[in-house]
């Protein structure tokens, strides 16, 4: 497993990796939103049933009750990649580059009020239902790209002492996170061997 960071802290070295077995965010964790894709050869989002023309059928009832309906990009060109918007890949065109339209992302009214606690959703709480879902697809995003972290701790002599996997943020909380837990290992093990020295 490659390094994407080495550093010390008090005597412990910190590794800051990929994650070579990311969860898959939308079966591990819950979401406001739901993901209906559909793809040829990569199967994406959240399950379900329907046909191309039955989701989009749908996802036209969603928006006529007041829910939100963003739509999904994907780009294949040496991995995958997705977005909301088509903007970056658009600027791919002259490259030849595989992209499109390969679903969306959706949440119903009902589910806006009861997340946000109000009766009426107004353009305000409209925005952040908007910028939830977005984020969602950053998130899926990363786990589509790898860009999803852990950090192995281990003690001068190479021996293992702590790691943590699953970090879809950026790489500074990543090491904010295992500096933390290294100063908090290095004192495990000293206390762990003090008390077997004195067994």
């Amino acid at each position: 497993m490659e390094d994407i960071e080495r550093f010390e802290v008090d005597g412990v070295t910190v590794r800051i990796v990929q994650d070579p077995e990311p969860m898959n965010p939308r079966k591990e964790f819950d979401h406001m939103g739901t993901m209906y894709c559909w793809h040829r050869r990569y199967e994406l989002g959240d399950e379900h049933s329907l046909e191309v023309r039955e989701g989009q059928e749908f996802a036209t009832q969603i928006l006529k009750t007041g829910g939100i309906v963003l739509p999904l990009f994907l780009m294949d060109h040496s991995g995958i990649t997705m977005r909301t918007s088509s903007a970056l890949f658009r600027a791919c065109d002259s490259a030849g580059w595989d992209w499109g339209q390969v679903g969306f992302i959706f949440v119903e009214a009902k589910k806006i009020r009861e997340e946000y606690s109000v009766k009426r959703i107004t353009k305000k709480t409209r925005e952040k239902a908007e910028k939830c879902l977005e984020a969602e697809v950053e998130e899926y995003d990363n786990y589509l790209t790898g860009n999803v972290y852990g950090y192995v701790i281990e003690d001068p002599d190479g021996n293992h002492l702590d790691s943590c996997w699953g970090f879809f943020e950026d790489i500074k909380y990543v090491k904010e996170e295992a500096t933390i837990k290294a100063k908090s290992a290095l004192v495990c093990k000293l206390q762990k061997m003090k008390e077997e020295g004195n067994g």
